[in-house]
């Protein structure tokens, strides 16, 4: 029997979560379509994400500081300070994203390089990675002016808006990529154009929502000291966090590209694929955001604890679901992407670990978006940096170069992180619950 608390989470947490998925989706469609057309091209594609989430760690890191701002201030009904917010953040993105976009304009080749990028496919990365660029600071934009829907709660509008951006960007790609009907076949290239046609007819709805909504008609985009003051208290720590796991990443990345170009195909395979229940799983940890957010004023202590174990059950009752679905059909999965049957004893390997990751990865995200709103982004960061930053890189290369484990060793290597971070993310809950519960009982007093 499903309880009010379970309905409203799951009316919030829902819409966000498939709408992660479906933003997955957007790059897997890419890499399925572009597989056709050999390794080489799978790893051209793939080696632009880590390049594309560094500058999507800074829009996203916004959002969710915008999203816990306009969380709050629905709870205390100030519905006229959303535009406020919106605008002088758009201000903040357009100078700092703008000036990053041009500087990975400029140097994508030495930065492609750098992340461990092969001769036999930088042609094609670079291709695919200049043009896929201007999308990408729209999806910035875009990302930040959605936030403003998330923080009201209205995730369901998110998620339509998203679709029909998907539904955009796979019809393009099919055209582009192979050339069907009177378009030209562009390859890689066609991957690119089909991104930035589905990023911007996502931005035109978005902005239709919120012009309809008259947000656009509150605040100025004149920054203030009590903005940034406020602003920066919460997007600090929030982006130290995902500064930090980019930066865990990056070098993950580079060092299990240094493997060869099949190692890394296989990687990037099974790192998409696990990216669909991650990007799920954000989208439960930004309903946790949200109902954290909307209930953090002490009054409401009884309600952030309901939506604290409803968030917990729910997330244990996806990632049981996730994991017998990926395990059981691991060499299938594996199969959709690559039809080389020489790849599929270790790619199915690789995604047996994507299954059993799916249990820490939920519970620690469903725990980071709690304790965010809770006001604990600098201690969320701080075992962020320890476990991603600096753990996983060291395990890594003992496991691929002292132990000569390969590929299996780089899976093992992000499955103790997100344990590690799981653990984490526990213990500080616990003692921000009883924190919370022992504050009520001397209010109650």
């Amino acid at each position: 029997m499903l309880t009010s608390y379970d309905k409203n989470y799951l009316r919030i947490g829902l819409p966000a979560a498939l709408e992660g998925v479906l933003m997955i989706f957007l790059s897997n469609a890419d890499i399925i379509m572009v597989g056709s057309l050999g390794t080489g091209a799978i790893a051209a594609v793939s080696i632009f994400s880590q390049p594309r989430m560094m500058l999507l760690t800074v829009a996203r890191s916004v959002a969710s500081a915008v999203t816990i701002l306009i969380a709050e201030r629905f709870g205390r009904d100030q519905h006229d300070a959303y535009g406020d917010i919106l605008k002088k953040t758009i201000v903040l993105v357009f100078v700092v994203l703008g000036l990053a976009h041009i500087g990975f304009f400029i140097y994508l080749d030495a930065i492609l390089l750098w992340m461990g990028a092969q001769q036999d496919y930088l042609s094609d990365a670079m291709i695919y990675g200049l043009w896929t660029l201007p999308a990408v600071f729209i999806t910035s934009v875009t990302t930040l002016m959605q936030a403003v829907m998330f923080g009201r709660g209205e995730s369901m509008r998110v998620l339509s808006i998203n679709i029909q951006g998907n539904v955009v960007n796979v019809i393009l790609n099919a055209l582009l990529i192979f050339g069907l009907g009177p378009f030209p076949q562009l390859g890689v290239l066609g991957a690119a154009l089909g991104t930035i046609g589905g990023t911007l007819w996502s931005t035109y709805l978005t902005l239709r929502v919120l012009y309809a909504w008259g947000i656009f008609a509150q605040g100025n985009y004149r920054l203030t000291r009590t903005y940034l003051r406020e602003f920066l208290s919460v997007f600090g720590g929030i982006f130290s966090e995902q500064g930090f796991e980019r930066i865990g990443m990056v070098v993950y990345t580079r060092m299990v590209a240094e493997l060869g170009t099949i190692p890394y195909a296989i990687h990037a395979i099974a790192m998409n694929f696990c990216d669909f229940y991650y990007s799920f799983c954000n989208g439960m940890g930004k309903a946790s955001t949200v109902l954290a957010g909307h209930n953090r004023d002490s009054h409401k202590q009884n309600e952030w604890r309901r939506y604290l174990w409803t968030g917990m059950r729910w997330s244990l009752i996806f990632s049981v679901i996730v994991f017998l679905i990926t395990f059981l059909l691991r060499e299938e999965i594996f199969a959709v992407y690559a039809r080389d049957a020489a790849l599929l004893p270790l790619g199915s390997l690789i995604i047996a670990y994507v299954a059993a990751v799916s249990f820490p990865e939920a519970y620690q995200m469903v725990c980071a978006g709690i304790l965010r709103a809770s006001g604990k982004t600098s201690q969320v960061a701080a075992y962020s940096f320890i476990s991603i930053t600096v753990l996983r890189p060291i395990i890594t290369y003992i496991f691929l170069y002292e132990c000569n484990m390969g590929l299996e060793g780089a899976w093992l290597s992000l499955a103790l992180d997100q344990s590690i971070r799981a653990i984490c993310a526990a213990i500080l809950l616990r003692k921000v619950y009883h924190e919370r519960n022992s504050t009520h009982a001397l209010n109650l007093c």
